[in-house]
């Protein structure tokens, strides 16, 4: 009877023991991701490469300068200059994507947005490159939004009316921003947008467990602040695009005022929307830019 009692008492700790592991220990794992996915997500969101910022400048035939731009009394903004060789009024104030620094643009990417027939203005994000080493965020590429602006209507003396800003993936979070709060600008242009961080979070499944919406410190809210921008906007995007889906891009241009316009790209995918658009897409970019239909 007492070994009885022992085996069942023995059992019923096992059973315990098992139920213990299969709750405590999927717990431990979803708090750890969680915290690590809380405490690192500007690296997750912004992952400057390690080795940009020192290239050699290709002459390619462009005349370039290299830039320092002032966000405040410590801190600046590496940045390109690329004059049109046209002698083009306009100028695109360009927002890259989060996986690569200035020196990156400087292949077929700048080539194919010289297309336009635009001076242009390319720059990079503070703790991107040569611009100076900090840990990124909405709030700081914001602000390095309005130093880049700031630098064309104050110090180069451009109209406003004669810029556009172009922001690519991630950089069409700064680039909405800037639109919504300048008046008069020439046009915006979102290359691959997100509607939200929150959406692009929504699409990756393991981040689906999470209260996202509570964790995140960079929302980018592309949506909501389309609403306010008042000037002409064109929105391209691939119809492969897996990392920031079509879906948002027609979210986001169904929430934007009038004018607008949206160009798919059949079969183009994040990372290669210009190579696949090739002329018809770069042709759209400039008649929207001189506003030809």
């Amino acid at each position: 009877m007492g070994t009885t009692v022992r085996l069942i008492r023995a059992g019923k700790g096992w059973v315990r023991s098992v139920a213990v592991r299969l709750v405590v220990y999927p717990l431990l794992m979803y708090l750890t991701a969680g915290s690590f996915f809380y405490t690192q997500q500007s690296k997750l969101l912004f992952p400057a490469p390690k080795n940009s910022g020192n290239a050699v400048l290709p002459k390619r035939g462009r005349r370039f300068e290299d830039l320092r731009i002032k966000v405040n009394a410590t801190d600046h903004l590496h940045a390109f200059w690329i004059s049109d060789v046209t002698a083009s009024g306009k100028v695109g104030l360009v927002f890259h994507g989060n996986g690569y620094a200035l020196e990156d643009m400087l292949g077929d990417e700048a080539t194919d947005l010289q297309k336009i027939g635009a001076n242009l203005l390319l720059i990079d994000y503070r703790g991107y490159g040569a611009s100076t080493p900090i840990s990124p965020s909405e709030a700081t590429i914001n602000e390095d939004a309005d130093a880049a602006i700031a630098y064309l209507l104050r110090d180069r003396q451009v109209p406003v009316g004669n810029v556009f800003v172009l922001g690519r993936s991630i950089g069409s979070g700064p680039a909405t921003y800037l639109a919504s709060k300048t008046p008069g600008l020439c046009g915006l242009i979102l290359e691959s947008p997100f509607s939200s961080i929150e959406d692009a979070a929504s699409g990756i499944w393991y981040f689906r467990i999470y209260p996202t919406r509570l964790m995140l410190r960079t929302h980018f809210d592309n949506l909501s602040r389309i609403r306010s921008v008042r000037s002409p906007l064109l929105i391209t995007a691939g119809e492969e695009d897996t990392l920031t889906p079509v879906w948002m891009a027609k979210k986001i241009f169904a929430e934007a005022r009038q004018p607008k316009q949206l160009y798919l790209v059949p079969k183009a995918g994040h990372n290669d929307l210009l190579a696949i658009g090739g002329d018809g897409l770069t042709q759209a970019l400039r008649r929207f830019v001189y506003q030809k239909p």
